[in-house]
């Protein structure tokens, strides 16, 4: 059985300097990475960390993103997905879609967890991206 270990909590929003600036006092002392323009998902994405949990904050770069359709129904935002880290997709996909989940995008490159392989699953209601770990050597 694969092992499973959360990465992030990830929330979709219509702007993500809006969004931090209306909760400026709860995230000021999380640490923040960059800004990161990510085409290949159609969105700019942020990752802010306590030190022990870390959100994605989700920015659709379009109406053709995948969280517009999200927005649109939620217009303020909310959880999106839950990531977990695995170390390899194709036993953690198939883990998953043996409990009956359907896979919504095959193993792909992604750019910000540097160019390792992400695959998302629909499972329980859920969407659950995988993020394949590094591999040794890497």
């Amino acid at each position: 059985m694969p092992s499973f270990r959360i990465n992030h909590v990830a929330m979709a929003l219509p702007s993500i300097a809006a969004f931090l600036e209306k909760t400026g006092p709860l995230y000021e002392s999380f640490t923040r990475g960059p800004l990161i323009d990510n085409p290949r998902q159609s969105v700019r994405e942020q990752f802010l960390s306590d030190g022990n949990t870390t959100l994605e904050l989700l920015e659709p770069q379009g109406d053709k993103s995948p969280i517009a359709g999200f927005l649109k129904r939620n217009p303020p935002g909310g959880l999106i997905h839950l990531a977990f880290d695995v170390d390899s997709l194709e036993p953690a996909i198939a883990a998953l879609t043996a409990a009956g989940g359907k896979l919504v995008t095959p193993p792909t490159p992604d750019v910000a967890f540097d160019e390792r392989h992400i695959a998302f699953v629909f499972l329980a209601g859920q969407i659950i991206v995988l993020i394949e770990k590094p591999r040794p050597g890497s």
